[in-house]
């Protein structure tokens, strides 16, 4: 028997199974007549299963102002689920060594731009890049500038960003219906998925600077009236494609909706904004990098094998279970969901897709539930002077309906962000003086090696320690996905000169797939040590907020060179005196200012 969640019962109860999953929707002009046409059609929702929320909420929906309390209650909840949220990620802030495994590549190429190494280079034992584009890591190396170089300025970025994209979509809700708490519940119901989305929210990613830069340039599109607001438009849908490449088809969507409504005029100052952001940026970046830009921004990710179990796990493995009450809150709110950009869906579905992929969607979830939360948009009652006395009773049963569904929408969403806030664990999100001990200790162990030691899983910390750059095995393991057989030829063929030439002082993995691009000969040039260092440390106690495990799992030498047992002792002599909470060095990496 298949079993499922909670979420997903209740809204196989209440709804279709039906999101979108980029957010496009409200840039339409057309919002309000769609909301009218939408309130039209929920008036027979509520005489079946759709009315069926929490007897204490129906209760409180038959008062007068029940609306007006489901929408406080939200609105207060949505402000404890922020609040969680920023206590969180500021004690997570100044931790000095990775909390998720791409955050030490992100480092790296922070430290790059300060260095003035080129972002964008053939891979090489040495360095491979995330396969972005490079605005997040431009403001944050501005921000490494000032704070030093370490984790901390990129997490800040990730931080200030998070907290921009819940105001703006407040902001953009409370516009749109004319009431604040409805804005408060859709910022704190994002907020609220935080641990379900495994605290990505405030990582040093570019995902929150690009989630950041979409919704604010979708509030710019839906209220623009003059050239200079479509102008500002196209610079803030340019600004999220320089962060991450899903965002063309945003844009490409905001863009057609301008030219579709009455507002068309604006679509050809954003348009060509748009795209000469994106032709200018792309000739530059191309011509300087001799190519490798188009390779890793355009060309990488699409040579990748689709994944079409991620369909499945897309609904049921992270949509329905996070927001599927919610959901149909949201489709409360509207008569008909728009189709899916199939471009934003196939970076979903390729191999490599991970949960911060469904922040779009998430995003988009808690706009609609927010917009769903009032019977009429701009929360106006509809006027019923001068009319026939039967229109004025069709009018006022239709109101009706629409404040039953703004009720039922407001306790779903209010349901909704009780589920999250029971699902809370922040005692798992934040590491503990044991872990940096550990970490800290294996970075001093580094130090004592010296030369290039390579760490496939975890390269900042080489870097922490002073050493040289090395690739990482996430953003290795994209290049050898890829169809294109130059660049894994070019990437395995520096990796085995350096292992042939014993460049590396040693060779320490995580997990067996820190080789993957390795010669199938290593064992030829280095040997395995059979002793595990840091073995009496305990195995990561923090769980699924620390995807990348700082537990060295084995230690290979180059043969005929080097002690194993002098290495161990080297790292677990330098662990042992690192204290659980030691202090910072300003400007120090890994240590913040």
């Amino acid at each position: 028997m298949v079993q499922t969640s909670p979420a997903e019962r209740v809204c196989q109860c209440l709804c279709p199974a039906h999101v979108i999953h980029s957010v496009i929707l409200w840039a339409s002009p057309d919002l309000h007549a769609g909301h009218e046409a939408a309130a039209a059609a929920v008036a027979d929702a509520h005489s079946g299963p759709a009315s069926k929320i929490p007897p204490a909420l129906a209760r409180l929906a038959h008062r007068p102002d029940g609306l007006r309390a489901l929408r406080a209650l939200a609105a207060l909840l949505g402000l404890a689920a922020i609040g969680t949220y920023v206590a969180v990620a500021l004690t997570r802030l100044t931790y000095p060594l990775v909390l998720e495994v791409l955050e030490s590549n992100s480092l790296i190429e922070v430290h790059r731009i300060l260095a003035g190494q080129p972002l964008y280079a053939a891979p090489s034992a040495g360095y491979v890049p995330d396969g972005y584009p490079p605005l997040y890591f431009a403001v944050s190396s501005a921000a490494a500038g000032v704070l030093g170089l370490s984790y901390l300025p990129l997490r800040l970025v990730s931080l200030v960003s998070s907290l921009a994209c819940f105001a703006v979509l407040g902001r953009l809700v409370q516009r749109e219906t004319g009431n604040a708490a409805a804005g408060i519940a859709a910022a704190g119901l994002l907020a609220g998925t935080y641990f379900d989305v495994r605290t990505w929210f405030d990582v040093a990613r570019v995902d929150s600077l690009f989630l950041a830069l979409s919704v604010t340039a979708l509030y710019a599109a839906r209220w623009a009236s003059r050239t200079r607001g479509a102008v500002a438009a196209g610079l803030l849908l340019g600004a999220a494609f320089l962060t991450k490449q899903s965002a063309l088809a945003e844009g490409v969507a905001v863009l057609a909706a301008l030219a579709a409504g009455p507002r068309r005029r604006l679509a050809v100052p954003a348009a060509l904004t748009y795209g000469a952001v994106l032709a200018g940026s792309t000739l530059v970046l191309g011509l300087t990098s001799h190519g490798w830009y188009l390779y890793y921004v355009f060309e990488q990710m699409g040579q990748h094998a689709l994944n079409t179990a991620a369909e499945t796990r897309f609904w049921t493995g992270y949509l329905l279970p996070t927001l599927g009450i919610a959901i149909c809150a949201a489709v409360l709110g509207t008569r008909r969901i728009p189709l899916v950009l199939l471009a934003g869906y196939a970076a979903r579905v390729q191999i490599g897709g991970n949960v911060n992929d469904m922040l779009p969607a998430y995003l988009v979830v808690a706009l609609l539930a927010g917009l769903a939360m009032t019977p009429r948009p701009g929360g106006q009652p509809a006027s019923r002077t001068g009319r026939p006395a039967e229109a004025q009773d069709a009018g006022m049963r239709r109101g009706q309906a629409r404040r039953w569904a703004a009720a039922a929408a407001a306790g779903l969403v209010t349901a909704q962000l009780a589920v999250l806030m029971a699902g809370f664990r922040p005692g798992n999100a934040i590491p503990t003086g044991t872990d940096r001990a550990a970490g800290l200790g294996l970075a001093a162990g580094l130090e004592v090696l010296g030369g290039t030691v390579a760490i496939p899983g975890n390269p900042g910390l080489a870097l922490m320690a002073g050493l040289p750059q090395v690739e990482n095995q996430v953003a290795a393991a994209d290049v050898l996905g890829a169809s294109d057989r130059a660049a894994k030829t070019i990437f395995t063929a520096s990796v085995a000169r350096a292992v042939s030439t014993q460049r590396f002082t040693a060779i320490i993995t995580e997990m067996t797939g820190d080789l993957r691009g390795f010669p199938a000969d290593l064992s030829r040039y280095y040997r395995l040590c059979p002793q595990m260092p840091l073995a009496g440390a305990p195995p990561d106690p923090y769980g699924p907020v620390a995807v990348a495990r700082e537990r060295p799992v084995s230690i290979w030498l180059p043969d005929g060179r080097g002690s194993c047992a002098a290495t161990i002792r080297a790292i677990n002599g330098a662990q042992s005196m690192i204290s659980p909470a030691p202090p910072r060095v300003p400007g120090r990496p890994g240590g913040p200012a």
